[in-house]
């Protein structure tokens, strides 16, 4: 029997309460749910208890574990190539050590670091991530291996994604910032030689592929990657290419800000990168901010059409945030009003109905991470101490840093998928010490320290042995606040909390706040919420009907993006007109609204239809289901280019698509992604996605994203053609069926 195996719950909770029996005096944070203590989270029945900073207990007991065991971590790694963190908190101190043995517990043989105890390999943006808010700085070597395992033919890779990766998935930027992260902890001039061209290159492609004219960026939620956790089911991957996410697009306004940076050092010139990042940022800033509720919606979703899905989600918030997407009065009110809930800030909110929790209904402990981080550089006490009571509780409770959790009863069993040291769970509990409570800045210059330690936290904080490019730092930050009061680099005292990167030898930093009481503060702490069905329309002449919707109050009807009308019933007549039209539903209730319905074209006059095997030779493979007398092979070895020949008359838009079938591997989690781009007359219209439909599914047909053309009466030449920065993640398999192309007269 294990040493401290008791079979007595009784027995169990003496030893927990005796310990954390003078805690009860210094509680940090404190809920109906549960209370976070200097040395101990208790959380209903369940205590888990820090005996010193190598050892905490815990008697949570997950589901189907008998509830009287007392289950122990004790530190068995050897963590003394990091630097210590000794504070007046016990939970800080030894969860602070369990991350970090968790570290150590992710390291490979041959140099890298697992995702997971569940997570095999390097992963772009788990591993991004991570480096940003930790790594670069904890271990700068191993962070930079890792970053470099993640390109392919100079570009940044794309981990297998919807539909095919890359651009369905569009957040392989983040390696962007994690590369630039590290140049700026190292200020190693060589490592910012090696990443610009492969940033530089890999911008490139992007701003070729997944910008439409006046578009945010492209593509799926960053790390939101599992279609229908966070997109209504009619989404289909090529849906999904057509939105614009927040999260997704603050981190290419942020890489094209870092590639600016970059172009000035090695060429010298300014201004492309950074106007274009402007602009991205205008644009989120236009497009996502909502005044009414006081965050950013999640996305902007459609086919031809786009709205807005008014959901908060909560990673691309914290982005906006740190990256200053949001300027200060948005901060603020984002911080402020962003829905967040007992057991942390959800992925998502509301939450969609009859998903199974994974992104949905979830809080994952690396993006409240970052929602701390943002919160202290907002000013926000009770946001800070609310965040950490959240990752503090479930490192403690679980003593480990689990993937995520269920936000409707914090635990960790009830998710689809569920890893122990999850990689960015782990460097966001480190980063807590450093970039919130010390504040740590990386700047190619130096280090610009702006602490954040809420009252309940305050005390003394001694860090010993941090490596920062050829000095070592012993840090000593006493007091409360976000006031520096005193800042002391090898006893003299400077004029501003910042270090210079050409420091040399053993360095001691003093840090004095002010312990100045910081203004009042606010979270808006919620329960979890559903939002209603989403619901499903069909057409019968000039008439919508759908079904009804559970706990909604009315339905909004949408055309063309627009809100058209609002009833009560399920039934809606329209006018036709002389102009195509897309209708959708969507379902509201007091507290919250369904996503639109599938968008339901309504045709004024019959579509232009130019069958490929017309213009190009005829596939003999034997696949079923095609339109005419045959289908088009598009691969790397056949019809790089077809070109198609039609007339339109009268002049105006024209809606192109194309009917085309892609069985190149499973839909959920390959890299075959089929792109070509088409031009008309010559000339550049955009570029055909045709993501994955399902594995050796040839016979099921769909069709690409919408593209508009302005066509003038007469003759034209569509041509759809491969061109070099059409190279997908996989770079050998980038293979469609191409039946038709269709014209629609807007």
């Amino acid at each position: 029997m294990h040493k401290y195996r008791f079979t007595s719950l009784a027995l169990i909770a003496a030893v927990l309460l005796s310990a954390c029996g003078s805690s009860r005096r210094q509680a940090l944070y404190s809920s109906p749910n549960f209370t976070v203590y200097a040395d101990s989270v208790v959380w209903g029945n369940y205590k888990a208890v820090a005996l010193s900073s190598t050892e905490i207990q815990s008697n949570y007991a997950p589901a189907g574990a008998k509830s009287d065991s007392l289950r122990t971590w004790k530190l068995t790694a050897d963590i003394k190539a990091y630097p210590s963190v000794q504070t007046n908190f016990p939970l800080v101190n030894a969860l602070y050590n369990l991350s970090l043995e968790e570290l150590e517990k992710n390291r490979t043989a041959d140099g890298y670091l697992n995702t997971g105890k569940s997570w095999e390999g390097v992963w772009t943006r788990d591993m991004s991530y991570s480096i940003v808010l930790s790594l670069a700085y904890i271990d700068p070597p191993v962070a930079r291996r890792c970053l470099m395992k993640k390109v392919k033919n100079g570009k940044i890779i794309q981990d297998t994604g919807s539909g095919g990766s890359w651009p369905v998935s569009t957040d392989r930027m983040t390696w962007a910032l994690a590369a630039w992260e590290v140049y700026k902890v190292t200020g190693d001039k060589a490592w910012l030689d090696t990443i610009y061209p492969i940033v530089k290159k890999s911008v490139e492609a992007d701003l070729k592929t997944i910008y439409y004219p006046g578009s945010l960026a492209l593509g799926e939620s960053s790390f939101l990657d599992w279609r229908e956790q966070t997109y209504p089911l009619w989404m289909k991957p090529v849906d999904i290419y057509r939105s614009e996410c927040l999260g997704t697009s603050v981190v290419h306004s942020q890489v094209m800000h870092i590639l600016g940076k970059m172009e000035a050092i090695e060429e010298g010139k300014h201004g492309e990168y950074e106007q274009k990042a402007e602009a991205l940022k205008a644009g989120i800033n236009k497009e996502l901010w909502q005044p009414e509720k006081g965050y950013y919606a999640q996305y902007l979703y459609g086919r031809t059409y786009m709205s807005v899905s008014p959901k908060s989600e909560a990673l691309g918030e914290a982005l906006a945030v740190i990256f200053n997407v949001a300027d200060k009065g948005k901060r603020t009110s984002l911080i402020d009003h962003m829905p967040v809930t007992p057991y942390g800030v959800p992925t998502i909110y509301p939450e969609i109905p009859d998903i199974t929790p994974y992104h949905n209904n979830s809080i994952w402990p690396f993006v409240q991470s970052y929602w701390n981080w943002a919160a202290a550089k907002t000013g926000n006490e009770a946001a800070v101490t609310y965040g950490l009571a959240s990752i503090y509780r479930e490192a403690a409770m679980f003593l480990t840093n689990k993937e995520n959790m269920v936000a409707q009863t914090g635990r960790e069993e009830g998710t689809v998928i569920n890893s122990d040291r999850q990689l960015w769970s782990v460097t966001g509990d480190i980063a807590m010490v450093y970039r919130v409570l010390l504040g740590m800045n990386f700047k190619p210059e130096g280090i610009l320290f702006k602490p954040f330690v809420p009252k309940a936290y305050a005390g003394t904080i001694k860090v010993k042995g941090f490596h920062y490019r050829n000095a070592t730092l012993d840090i000593t930050l006493t007091g409360f606040g976000n006031v520096v009061k005193s800042f002391k680099v090898n006893g003299t005292k400077l004029d501003s909390a910042f270090v210079a990167g050409n420091l040399s030898g053993h360095t001691t930093i003093d840090i004095e706040l002010s312990s100045q009481s910081l203004p009042e503060s606010k979270i808006n702490l919620v329960d979890v919420l559903f939002s209603p069905a989403t619901p499903t329309v069909s057409v019968d002449g000039n008439k919508l009907s759908w079904n009804k919707s559970a706990g909604a109050d009315f339905y909004q009807i949408v055309k063309n993006g627009i809100p058209v009308g609002k009833t009560t019933d399920t039934v809606y007549s329209f006018v036709s007109s002389n102009s195509y039209a897309e209708y959708q539903v969507k379902a509201i209730a007091n507290d919250g609204e369904s996503f639109l319905s599938e968008p339901l074209p309504i045709y004024a006059s019959n579509p232009i239809v130019l069958e490929a095997e017309s213009f190009a030779p005829r596939s003999s493979l034997p696949y079923k289901n095609f339109s005419g007398k045959g289908f088009v092979e598009l691969s790397l070895q056949k019809n790089l280019s077809v070109e198609i020949p039609f007339s339109v008359d009268p002049e105006g838009k024209y809606i192109f698509s194309a009917r085309y079938s892609n069985g190149t591997a499973r839909m959920c989690c390959f890299n075959t992604c089929a792109i070509r781009t088409l031009l008309v007359d010559g000339d550049v219209a955009g570029v055909v996605v045709m993501p994955v439909i399902e594995d050796n599914q040839w016979s099921d047909w769909g069709w690409s994203n919408n593209l508009v053309l302005n066509l003038k009466p007469g003759k034209h030449t569509l041509k759809i053609t491969y061109l070099p920065y059409n190279e997908n993640m996989n770079g050998e398999i980038n293979t469609a069926m191409l039946d038709y192309v269709r014209l629609v007269k807007e």
